[in-house]
């Protein structure tokens, strides 16, 4: 790996400490006046700029935009991001394992959304995203926009856009927390924050820093550790094919009462032979965040965010026992099944799983720039430097995927017309690398014994958009938007091994995608709004699956894939029309929306189902299917209740299908997109207390049939 896990500990605990002390030391003076929290805090209407990049209240937007605040992110389990989604409608957070799953991605209207953190692309080669990576204490607020976005995103804003923004502090800020759980569970987290420039009383002894940078300089530092012993996640199965024939071997122990289930994959009946064990985790991050303000409307900032976690499986044991109750641990065993005996073997791997490392480090430029009435500037450089290790025991490798991604933004709003006519015009480019090296370990329980390179695929893209947007209210009570931007992408450098492990090398190819958006928002009074629009959108196919080979055992099945150079983008064709209304000075708030997506080219895993030696063996290959459909509601009710309580009633409703594909039957529905989805969740806050209980149900959910129908309950103190 690049750095060492300890050393990283080591370097992260003295910089907060070093931070800490003094913010501590030259902000004695410091006061925090944050006042009681009372009812009109909540009536406060939060402004965004998410839907336009240009400053709306929700209720002007023009489409369905939720703002979640500090106060709810804390009441909704703060360290993990994506529990204060469930205080929103439409959303389905894509998740197996709890923390210990990387390969996160919430689902919005049919496709995964963009998930950016300060305006900075979080997902990684693979369009999955490190959840645990987000700096959840420094989280001021989440934004969410539903609807096709790429006029103003580019790739990957198919149905959605959620951007996770971080705090600028105003005052002294001092906190820590320590979490107990279940399963030797624990979480611990400590936040600084200041603006320790900030003048003394006595301006006779003024600093050099506290002259030239006063109150204006600011920073926070935070620290988050997590751990888990984790509990059993995953059985381990063998599928067997066909019973023995003839006499046993009386040499052979026979286990009897073995139970069994269906493969959903394959239809095939498979036995529980064991466990590979309590899924354990750990992750560590820091995050620091430091800038300069030039005035109420102006400022720089720079944040340096790192996280690493580690994930695997430990205790892995068997099931099987022998007529005397002996375990069966090792070598060849028969199962009994009524009257068929099926031979397989065991072995010193037969329960372990692939283990993971992932490490990133992102670096964030973000500069601001307003004259008020007449021009705003934003501006965006990013560096996204992230590193993945899989370890597998029974396959003897180590696979080492490293991944850059580097971002950089420039927009600019014009205020005409005593701002009846705002003019956005912005460039991004998006630079990404990716190589990917499996390593033959020459002792499969050492994850660093590399003896030699089994395969390496690498390639890199380039992404280059153009954007416009014009608002125009020609009259006080609507006011209308049309933009569109043009993105361009380049995949070159393409080394991959194909679905027979031959190496290849792709030829250098490019494209490009218009994506136009029209909106009209009708003001219905002062407190309604009634709003339509048409978009297009895309994703560009990414880079794991253009060049990645991968393969990973879970529980005795073993699946195989490997990339494909000639996938085309997913477009979707979208339009909507929703309305929303506040009641009783803003107490109450009901929208409602209808969508239709027209989705052509989604890129689905082709597969091909093999059972050998007793093991279920999957071999996919990406491709494009046709196309499919998904069309839906979304509603919303949220209150503003006495004794600091707020509350919320989301019901989002799918009508999913594939139409005209390869890989599935024409009439499926689409995969990851549940029916139906209802959330009920209510909330006390106040400046000592932060509590939530919130009742989630999801339709069943047709992803390789892993995810059933739940029902869910939870609750949340802080």
């Amino acid at each position: 790996m690049k750095v060492k896990v300890r050393g990283m500990k080591l370097f992260v605990f003295v910089l907060f400490f070093l931070f800490g002390g003094l913010s501590l030391g030259t902000s004695a003076n410091a006061v925090d006046d944050a006042g009681e929290q009372t009812d009109d805090v909540f009536q406060l209407e939060p402004i965004t700029v998410i839907a336009t990049k240009t400053p709306k209240a929700p209720l002007d937007s023009p489409a369905s935009v939720s703002v979640i605040s500090e106060d709810e992110i804390q009441a909704f389990n703060s360290e993990h991001p994506f529990k204060p989604l469930f205080r929103i409608e439409g959303i389905y957070p894509r998740q197996y394992r709890g923390l210990a799953d990387y390969w996160s991605r919430p689902m919005i209207r049919g496709n995964r959304a963009l998930v950016m953190v300060d305006g900075l692309n979080w997902y990684d080669y693979g369009h999955y995203y490190n959840t645990g990576a987000i700096p959840m204490k420094d989280i001021e607020r989440i934004e969410v926009v539903r609807g096709p976005f790429s006029a103003l995103y580019g790739t990957l804003a198919q149905t959605g856009v959620i951007n996770y923004i971080t705090k600028i502090p105003y005052d002294m800020e001092a906190e820590g927390s320590f979490t107990y759980g279940e399963d030797n569970t624990q979480f611990y987290s400590a936040r600084v924050a200041a603006r320790p420039f900030a003048a003394p009383d006595d301006p006779e002894s003024l600093s050099w820093a506290e002259k030239n940078l006063g109150d204006n300089f600011f920073f926070s530092m935070s620290f988050k550790y997590r751990t888990t012993d984790g509990y059993e996640t995953n059985p381990t199965y063998k599928t067997l094919s066909a019973p023995v024939t003839g006499g046993l071997d009386s040499s052979i122990p026979v286990a009897t009462n073995v139970d069994s289930d269906i493969n959903p994959q394959t239809g095939d009946t498979r036995y529980i032979v064991g466990t590979q064990g309590d899924n354990w985790y750990e992750d560590y991050g820091a995050f620091l965040k430091t800038g300069y303000e030039f005035s109420d409307d102006s400022k720089v900032w720079y944040s340096f965010n790192i996280s690493q976690f580690e994930y695997g499986w430990e205790g892995g044991k068997s099931y099987l026992t022998d007529d005397s109750g002996d375990l069966i641990t090792s070598g060849d065993v028969y199962i009994q099944d009524g009257s068929d005996y099926y031979l397989t073997s065991l072995s010193d791997t037969t329960f372990t799983a692939t283990a993971y490392q992932k490490e990133s480090f992102v670096h964030t430029l973000h500069y601001d720039y307003s004259v008020p009435g007449k021009v705003d500037v934003n501006a965006i450089v990013g560096y996204n430097d992230k590193e993945t290790q899989s370890h597998s025991v029974a396959s003897a490798y180590t696979k080492v995927e490293d991944n850059d991604l580097i971002q950089a933004d420039l927009s600019a709003t014009f205020y005409m017309m005593d701002s009846r006519v705002l003019l956005t015009v912005g460039t991004q480019g998006v630079k990404e690398t990716a190589e990917v090296t499996k390593y033959n370990l020459s002792s499969p329980s050492d994850s660093d014994s590399w003896a030699s390179t089994q395969s390496q695929d690498s390639g890199e893209s380039l992404t280059w958009g153009t954007f416009v947007q014009a608002e125009y209210t020609p009259v006080d009570f609507t006011t209308l938007y049309l933009g569109g931007r043009y993105d361009h992408w380049w995949a070159t450098d393409t080394e991959y091994y194909d679905i027979n492990g031959n190496h290849e090398v792709g030829e250098d190819t490019d494209d490009g995608q218009f994506s136009p958006k029209a909106s009209v928002v009708c003001r219905l009074g002062e407190n309604g709004v009634l709003r339509a629009s048409y978009g297009e959108s895309f994703t560009a196919p990414s880079l794991y699956y253009r060049i990645a080979s991968y393969s990973y055992s879970i529980g005795g099945e073993t699946t195989y894939a490997a990339g494909n150079p000639d996938l085309d983008p997913t477009t979707n064709k979208s339009w909507e029309v929703g309305t929303e209304w506040e009641f009783f000075d803003k107490h109450l708030r009901v929208k409602a929306t209808y969508f239709q997506n027209e989705f052509e080219d989604l890129i689905v895993n082709a597969s091909r189902n093999y059972v050998i030696n007793g093991e279920t063996v999957t071999i996919k290959r990406r491709t494009n299917a046709e196309s499919a459909d998904v069309d839906g509601i979304e509603a919303a009710i949220e209150a503003i209740l006495p004794y600091n309580l707020k509350g919320g009633i989301h019901y989002t409703h799918h009508w999913s299908e594939y139409t005209q594909t390869e890989v599935n039957e024409a009439g499926w529905e689409v995969a990851e997109v549940p029916t139906d989805i209802f959330n009920f969740w209510i909330g006390y806050f106040t400046d000592f207390l932060d509590a939530s209980v919130n009742l989630r149900y999801s339709d069943s959910v047709y992803d390789d049939c892993r995810v059933p129908r739940f029902l869910r309950l939870s609750s949340h103190v802080s």
